[in-house]
C-alpha cells in the first residue's frame, strides 16, 4: 500500500495546487484538479497547507506598519558614503592602485601574445596622428599671434609716435575693450553655471 501511495504522490503535481490557490488555472484544469482533490487525500492536505501558509503570510503582513524614510535620507547616505571613502586618499592606496594597474597591463600584454606588437603599433600610429594635429594647431595659433603682434606694432609705430593724443586714444580703446570682454566672459560663465544647475 505504501508503494501505491508513493506512486500517487509522484503523479500529483504540487505546482498545479499552487496555481489553483493563486487562481491561475483554466476552468477545465480547475475542474479536473477539484475532482482529483476529492479522491486524493495527500493533495487535499497539501492544498490545506498552502492555504494556511497564505493566511499566515497575510496576517503577518497586516500587522506591520509601513516604514517611512526620512526626507533627507539620500543626502545622509551620500554624505556618509563619501566620508567613509577616506582610505582612497592615502598615498599607500594610490601606490597599490598603480601597482594593480601595472600588473593588469602586463597581463594584457602577455595575453595578446604575438598580437602585442601590432596592437602597440596601432596605438603608436594613433598617438603620432594626434600629436601631429596638436602640433599643427599649436603652430597655427603661434603664427596668428605673431601676425597680430606685427600688425599692432606697425600700426602703433605709425600712429602713436606721431601723436601723443592718439596714444591716449588707443590706450583708452584697449582698456574699454578689455573691460567689455571680461564682463562678457563673466556673463557667459554665469549663464553656463545656471544652465548646468
Amino acid at each position: 500500500m505504501n508503494s501505491v501511495q508513493a506512486k500517487q504522490q509522484n503523479a500529483c503535481s504540487r505546482a498545479e495546487i499552487a496555481a489553483y490557490v493563486d487562481g491561475e488555472l483554466s476552468p477545465h484544469d480547475e475542474i479536473a484538479l477539484e475532482m482529483h482533490l476529492a479522491a486524493c487525500e495527500s493533495c487535499a492536505a497539501e492544498l490545506n497547507e498552502q492555504k494556511k501558509l497564505l493566511q499566515a503570510l497575510d496576517f503577518s503582513l497586516e500587522d506591520e506598519k509601513e516604514f517611512e524614510l526620512p526626507p533627507d535620507f539620500a543626502k545622509i547616505v551620500t554624505a556618509r558614503a563619501e566620508s567613509s571613502v577616506s582610505g582612497l586618499r592615502r598615498p599607500t592606496e594610490r601606490y597599490n592602485a598603480l601597482l594593480m594597474c601595472s600588473a593588469l597591463l602586463l597581463l594584457i600584454v602577455f595575453g595578446f601574445g604575438s598580437g602585442t606588437e601590432s596592437a602597440f603599433q596601432s596605438f603608436g600610429k594613433l598617438f603620432e596622428q594626434v600629436f601631429t594635429v596638436a602640433g599643427f594647431v599649436g603652430h597655427l595659433i603661434f603664427d596668428i599671434a605673431v601676425a597680430i603682434a606685427v600688425i599692432v606694432r606697425s600700426l602703433c609705430a605709425k600712429f602713436v609716435y606721431n601723436s601723443s593724443g592718439l596714444l591716449v586714444f588707443v590706450a583708452l580703446i584697449f582698456g574699454v575693450s578689455t573691460i567689455l570682454f571680461s564682463r562678457l566672459m563673466f556673463r557667459h560663465s554665469n549663464a553656463l553655471k545656471s544652465f548646468k544647475a
